[in-house]
């Protein structure tokens, strides 16, 4: 073989010392292009296995090749905690769970359905006349000459155009100017009118100005069209053709217009048909759908009440109390009995008790009733008052917006149909009716843009349908999915894009599924494998469990206990390890535990539902006994949550508020109460703890406070609160943790350094009770800490709880976002049990399916409590689908028989063994027994793809290219300049791998990131995620260095910000802490230092924040401060109108008034003085200013900083928080004030401040002096000022780093001295760092310093660095643009042995270049092209062939062989006498 062999690829990502959370530090190896289950009890490590290693590791590897800006905008994960990885793939998570909270978004939105359907709709709806009924199309010159000649033949035909008369002009004028521009004749009031002799009557409406006379004939076509032009043109687009007496026959608009009223409608746009577009959406809800109307059920909650006791609630209290008297007074003027109840009042006493008078005017509320209605006008046009808001909120409720009724398009939107559906029936319709009906008119072949959105909204239902979730339809709210519904309909977006060489993981895909369906989620996830990515799936379900190609456990307990690695290999293995919880139920060595049906007779008590009909239910009835355990089963989709939630647990799908009465149940002997527990997040704050979310806490604090040891510290029950009070850290806010923000790198959350995570102060950590802290009781296990308690505290029952469902490991503390979704799922029963009181039974506890999350051990626990809470009396409704739940049940309800429409009728009813003779689709399931964990497909796909397979290329000048790019190779595309190289690798490959792979990630980053359109071709597979480096013809700014084409300088901007020391700019010295008693000293001397005049003290919010900054304004409100200072101005917080939000601003809120008499002047007018006064002052201001106060002028203007965190130690000074931006000699926040970040002295500055800003200052004109002032450091005082300390006792700033080698600096930063603060943040950013400067090296560029002006390097040397930055980035293909140009012959041989090396490592290396000689020798595989055309693909044997060669290039070439090598040489044959364009040799 003359060129290499395409390199093996590798089988498996290779984890080494995997330390994630709880995991023990093992190695493990996942198959590449397998399905990869990973199992194990709850909480024992397998989220920390596979979201927190594998995909964080994967995503973070592809995120780092797009640019800082956009990195910004993408979901950032923190590099994982281990030794290697191998082998890494871009990873995409599908996770389980469903975060939408706004009722913007739909399940047509989430597939981005309704994107694809705009367009489509556009282009195949007709527009409906709303007067006539009759489709209304642009009608031209053409359709009138037809009509004409249809129906008109031989007649003579006036051709008219219409004037309206304007209000500043007369009819004789108009009639005037028409005459001199040639017009004679025309039609005014029925009347035949001269223009220049006769009067045109004055109450004429419009003049139709006679164009032309055309007798209708054939060879009078061409005049009749040149006529018509022309009135069309004159008459706005309109044309009227007229009899002799001047009757209309016809109208034509070439706009679209009524025939009938000439209502005008815009033309059919994709925004039309968009309700996230102004214009498509319903002007009066803006696309919501709904409207935020009055809710009476609030307003008059109890209607037996009379307008004397109360009835209208919001009028009770001091706030509003004056409107019960206004009331009062309106009602005896009016004659309306104020003692008779609310209910008992007739019609018209209510209507005007809610309307009030007619004819009310603001503001004559001393004389006339404004009514209830009127009340709450008044307080909407006070919005602007925080309180005011709250008050309205407490009356408000979500209606159907009265304009659109629900459908969220405007009027003219819903006039456009097909087939007579407007597009909201269209999204109403479900998906498996919706595919139905497109589905005949799939194109075949076509371009045209209606075509290729129908081609993709196709694709989209099928894939809907696919994973069984067919029953829905595109406008059912996001918000209203199970978590399980969201994560199928999230998996849709990604088996669209059809990426290869991509890792999916899962969070448990069977959740919410009928075991009939599981067998088709096998299916989906097994076309994800074979179109060559590896499926990596956390799953407890067995059916899935067996069709996996590969299975891992973790275990083997939960919490510390676990994260080892139990078990990886073929499903089959597991059966026989004995140590392994999952190997012991799928071999039958742990089998369930039968219980007896309690028994249900004719005086069992019920709940009986009648005629509920919500959703799919439709006039649906049942009854439900008490006292007992009851499954509710199905298909997915079926009603089964909607008879849960909507009917019994009376909530409402969207605001989740439970409804006043119930409309369809009634109990045989009422509850004594009713818990629902769902499937919402147990939190979305860490600050959360399991010991305060199950309201243990409480308890605890109360037993701690009352002790004499407390009372005698001067503890009490409040100083134990981390949330709130005395007691806890000032810093963290009793959080214990500090989140350090990275910009582009994920933010590093750190120990709070002043608690050091304990969240108390250390008066209250001090204290001790029975030899124990508050911190050591959060830092005790749930069963530690119950047996410390023991009896002295109600909290040990809670307690109990907790350990009862198998969470006694979790540590106190630990912050409830980092469970498993198992136990957080246990967590919120155990939080409902709580609530239950023991000494009363009869309470009814419904459920959401509860073993989400659970392994069938952990399933086998929650039975076992299910069964305890029933035997003490209460009444337990479980909607779930696992068949070990459901078999253990006292009574199944089954419903059905399939989803949506088709589904919401009870099918089988009785005890396990009864529904499971009766035949249905759950009855099978449960006669089957464990028979039915088998049920899903085990059949092996495919084979894994190993090539990029492209067909019908037909992008630029290509045609109709078909071609195989093998995995894991150097491929090289060559060929005469124009060939279509580039067309190939960057329009059609790079443009396609970074668009699938986009299209899997949220459509808000998508919309900050460049994407290339599709490109024209029929089929690409196998194509994994992609990277180019193109050529550039410039090298950047003129501030540009290699520190910032590489990125280095970004990264270490970060570094330095968060890790680095500020020294004072004036001293030199390092900024210490300075004590709240000194920050008041220097206030007092302020102030004493005024001969006349005051100062203002106020807190700085905000630095350098985008954003209009009104919530500053409602915050300031609350705290009853009255004015802000922004970017320098004062501005007052009463009526604040927000700011710029895409520009930078700086807010700092004014807490008080310091006058030089001594006295202190507060935002609510009041006067005050002395020491005391002024330390709770500057107290108050630390506290808001994150321990930092500005001292103002009357005027804005700063007077002084001052800061408890930097200050200089030698003269007080105090200097603001370093920002990245202080670091950036980009920005007017770090640049040298004097040079403006160029380093050289400016000798013209850019005149137009606002761009010169925009684009950095690059427009400036430079000397060749060095700036005297930063003298070429390039920074201001403050960038300059930040140091780290490194080896040697070296310490350098920013500057001073930059200018070392790269293997200087690489040194320095390695032998950083740090504080374990420190170690975390440069651990986050020191990899990135080393992997550009090492590959700089590698590039031969290793004497380059890092300041060195971009502008100064040669052309080799810019394309190397180039190559540095993009070998740096990870991803399965990287396509290059002849990275050798400027390069000498031994720099192209590094190069070309570089890009070798990464395909010898299994990455896919796309390279144009025309250096045959180095492809010949370092290719594996050659496409060679020629006029749009693949002239030859393959090795170099089967392209470096003369003929092929001098048929190309139209020269002709010696082959020569490379002794060397056994590579062929080129050579060309001299004298030959033609003149073409030489290869490169």
């Amino acid at each position: 073989m003359m060129g290499p062999m395409p390199a093996p690829r590798p089988d498996a990502i290779r984890l080494r010392g995997v330390r994630q959370n709880n995991l023990k530090g093992f190695d493990v190896d996942i198959p590449v292009g397998k399905l990869v289950v990973v199992t194990g009890l709850s909480g024992a490590g397998k989220s920390s296995l596979v979201f927190d290693t594998l995909h964080a590791e994967g995503q973070r590897r592809y995120v780092e090749t797009f640019s800082p800006y956009v990195r910004q905008f993408l979901e950032l994960l923190p590099s994982p905690a281990l030794d290697s990885a191998e082998n890494v793939r871009p990873s995409v998570a599908i996770k389980q769970g469903n975060a939408v909270r706004t009722s913007r978004s739909t399940v047509g939105t989430m597939t981005e359905l309704c994107d694809w359907f705009k367009v489509w709709f556009a282009h195949r709806a007709e527009l409906v006349d709303p007067a006539s009924g009759q489709v209304i199309v642009p009608r031209g010159p053409d359709a009138a000459w037809q009509d004409s000649l249809t129906r008109f033949p031989g007649q003579s035909l006036s051709l008219a155009f219409a004037v309206a008369k304007p209000e500043s002009l007369g009819w004789a004028t108009i009639a005037e100017e028409f005459a001199k521009a040639g017009f004679s004749r025309a039609f005014a009031a029925g009347r035949r009118i001269r223009l220049t002799e006769d009067e045109i009557p004055a109450d004429a409406t419009e003049l139709l100005v006679i164009q032309d006379r055309v007798t209708v004939a054939p060879d009078q076509a061409s005049r009749f069209h040149e006529a018509a032009l022309a009135a069309f043109r004159l008459g706005g687009a309109r044309l009227r053709l007229l009899d002799d007496q001047g009757q209309e026959l016809l109208r034509y608009s070439e706009v679209l217009e009524s025939p009938v009223d000439g209502r005008k409608f815009r033309p059919a746009s994709p925004a039309l048909f968009s309700f996230n577009s102004p214009v498509g959406a319903c002007p009066e809800c803006r696309g919501f759908g709904r409207v935020i109307g009055l809710d009476w059920h609030k307003i008059i909650p109890n209607p037996a009440l009379t307008l004397a006791e109360g009835a209208i609630a919001p009028f009770q209290g001091t706030v509003y109390g004056e409107s019960q008297k206004d009331l009062t007074r309106a009602c005896r003027k009016a004659g309306i009995p104020m003692d008779v109840p609310w209910k008992k009042l007739s019609a018209a006493h209510r209507k005007f008790v809610e309307h009030g008078e007619p004819g009310y005017v603001q503001g004559s509320y001393d004389s006339m009733w404004y009514g209830v209605r009127g009340f709450f006008r008044w307080l909407e046009g006070t919005t602007y008052k925080m309180h005011v808001r709250v008050f309205l909120s407490r009356w408000r409720a979500y209606e159907s917006c009265p304009k659109c009724h629900g459908k969220r398009f405007r009027e003219e939107s819903l006039f456009w149909r097909w087939q007579g559906k407007s597009l909201p029936e269209l999204y109403a319709s479900p998906v498996s009716d919706l595919r139905a009906m497109l589905a005949p008119l799939a194109p075949k072949d076509s371009r045209h843009p209606a075509d290729h959105a129908l081609e993709a909204i196709l694709a989209r239902l099928g894939y809907l349908e696919a994973v069984g979730l067919g029953y829905l339809a595109l406008d059912r709210l996001s918000r209203t999915l199970s978590g399980g519904e969201v994560q199928r309909v999230n998996l849709t977006s990604c088996l669209g894009a059809c990426l290869a060489d991509t890792v999916f993981v899962l969070d448990e895909p069977s959740v919410g599924m009928h075991a009939r369906d599981l067998s088709r989620m096998v299916g989906i996830l097994r076309s994800l494998v074979e179109q060559g990515n590896t499926v990596v799936v956390v799953e407890h379900d067995e059916s899935v469990m067996r069709a996996a190609d590969w299975l891992i456990e973790i275990g083997p307990r939960p919490g510390a206990e676990g994260g080892h690695l139990l078990y990886q290999g073929a499903p089959q293995g597991i059966l026989k390890v004995k140590e392994s919880a999952t190997g012991n139920w799928l071999s039958g060595r742990r089998t369930p535990e039968t219980r007896a049906p309690r028994p249900i007779g004719d005086t069992t008590p019920r709940l009986r539902v009648s005629g509920a009909t919500v959703n799919n239910l439709r006039d649906f009835s049942c009854s439900i006994p008490l006292g007992r355990l009851v499954g509710l089963c199905g298909v997915s989709g079926s009603g089964k949550s909607t008879l849960l939630h909507q009917v019994i647990g009376r909530r409402d799908p969207e605001s989740g508020d439970e409804a006043t009465e119930l409309k369809w149940v009634k109990f045989d002997k009422e509850p004594a109460e009713i818990a629902l527990v769902d499937q919402s997040p147990a939190t979305r704050t860490p600050r959360s703890n399991p010991a305060l979310y199950v309201g243990a806490w409480d308890a605890i604090r109360t037993l701690l406070g009352n002790s004499p040891e407390a009372k005698a510290a001067g503890l009490s029950p409040s100083h134990f609160s981390f949330n709130a009070g005395e007691g806890r850290c000032e810093r963290c806010g009793g959080a214990g943790w500090e989140t350090v923000e990275m910009q582009f790198v994920s933010d590093v959350a750190l120990p709070c350094p002043s608690c050091n995570g304990k969240r108390f102060r250390d008066e209250v950590l001090s204290f001790q009770y029975d030899g124990k802290s508050v911190g050591d009781l959060l830092a005790m296990s749930v069963t530690e800490a119950r047996k410390f308690l023991g009896e002295r505290t109600p909290a040990s029952a809670q307690l109990a709880c907790l350990e009862e469902v198998g969470l006694g490991y979790l540590s106190m503390g630990q912050p409830l976002t980092t469970l498993s979704g198992g136990e957080a799922q246990r967590l919120k029963l155990v939080r409902y049990l709580s609530k239950i009181d023991a000494r009363k039974s009869g309470a009814l506890l419904l459920l959401d399916e509860p073993t989400t999350g659970l392994h069938r051990e952990d399933v086998s626990r929650l039975v076992g409590l299910l069964h305890r809470l029933t035997e003490a009396g209460h009444s337990l409704i479980v909607v779930e689908h696992h068949l070990d739940v459901l078999k253990s049940c006292d009574w199944l309800l089954e419903m059905g028989p399939e989803a949506g429409p088709a589904g919401g009728r009870l099918v089988a009813e009785g005890t396990p063994a009864e529904v499971a003779q009766a035949g249905t689709v759950t009855g099978r399931f449960l006669a089957k027994g464990d028979d039915a964990f088998a049920a899903a497909s085990t059949a092996p796909g495919k084979p894994r793809p190993t090539s990029i397979s492209l067909r019908g290329a037909r992008e630029h000048n290509l045609k109709d290219v078909s071609l195989e790019i093998p995995h894991g190779s150097l491929t090289v595309m060559t060929g005469v300049s124009g060939s279509g190289k580039s067309s190939l690798a960057f329009d059609i490959l790079f443009a396609e791998g970074q668009r699938r792979f986009l299209e899997c990630v949220s459509a808000y980053a998508r919309q900050f990131v460049e994407q290339l359109p599709k490109p024209d071709i029929d089929s690409l597979t196998g194509l994994p995620p992609t990277v180019a480096i193109e050529q550039r013809v410039t090298r950047g700014s003129a501030k540009s260095t290699v520190a910032t084409v590489t990125e280095v300088a970004q990264y270490l901007r970060v570094l330095f910000a968060r890790a680095g020391v500020l020294h004072s700019p004036t001293t030199g010295e390092p900024l210490e802490e300075m004590t709240e008693d000194a920050v008041v000293r220097l206030v007092a001397k302020q102030a004493k230092s005024l001969k006349k005049g005051s100062l203002l003290i106020a807190a700085p919010l905000v630095r350098a924040r985008k954003g209009h900054h009104r919530p500053l304004a409602e915050w300031a409100e609350t705290k009853g401060l009255r004015l802000l200072r922004c970017d320098g101005k004062l501005f007052k917080v009463d009526g604040f109108e927000g700011l710029d939000r895409y520009s930078e601003h700086d807010v700092d809120a004014v807490f008080g008034e310091l006058r030089a008499d001594g006295l202190i002047r507060l935002p609510d007018e009041t006067e005050e003085s002395g020491e005391k006064a002024l330390r709770t002052l500057v107290r108050q201001v630390l506290s808001a200013g994150k321990n930092a106060c500005v001292l103002l002028a009357p005027d804005g203007r700063q007077v002084a900083y001052l800061s408890t965190s930097r200050s200089d130690p030698a003269t007080g000074e105090s200097f603001p928080e370093v920002d990245p931006k202080h670091l950036s000699w980009n920005s007017p926040r770090g640049w040298c004030p004097d040079c403006r970040g160029h380093g050289l002295e400016v000798t013209t500055f850019s005149s137009d401040e606002e761009e010169s800003i925009n684009e950095n200052a690059i427009a400036d004109r430079v000397g060749e002096a060095i700036c005297p002032t930063c003298h070429g450091e390039r920074l201001g005082p403050i960038g300059r000022s930040v140091k780290l300390a490194g080896p040697k006792g070296r310490s350098l700033s920013l500057p001073g780093l930059l200018r070392l080698q790269p293997d200087e600096s690489l040194a320095f930063l390695s032998g950083l001295k740090l504080e374990a603060r420190e170690k975390a943040i440069v651990g986050a950013l020191l990899p990135e760092i080393a992997a550009r400067l090492r590959f700089l090296d590698s590039v031969g560029l290793g004497y380059l310093a890092l300041d060195r002006g971009a502008d100064t390097l040669s052309g080799g040397e810019w394309q190397r660095v180039r190559i540095a930055r993009a070998l740096a980035q990870a991803a399965p293909v990287l396509v290059l643009d002849e990275p050798t140009t400027f390069l000498d012959i031994a720099h192209e041989m590094a190069v070309f042995e570089l890009l070798d090396g990464l395909a010898q490592q299994g990455q896919t290396v796309l390279l144009v270049s025309h250096q045959l000689n180095l492809v010949a020798r370092f290719a594996a595989h050659i496409v060679l092209l020629h006029r749009g055309t693949v002239a030859a693909a393959g090795d170099a044997d089967a392209v470096m062939r003369g003929e092929i060669l001098e048929r190309v290039y139209e020269w002709p070439l010696v082959v020569t062989r490379d002794p060397a090598v056994g590579a062929p040489a080129l050579l060309p044959l001299r004298g030959s006498g033609r003149q073409r364009e030489r290869p490169s040799s």
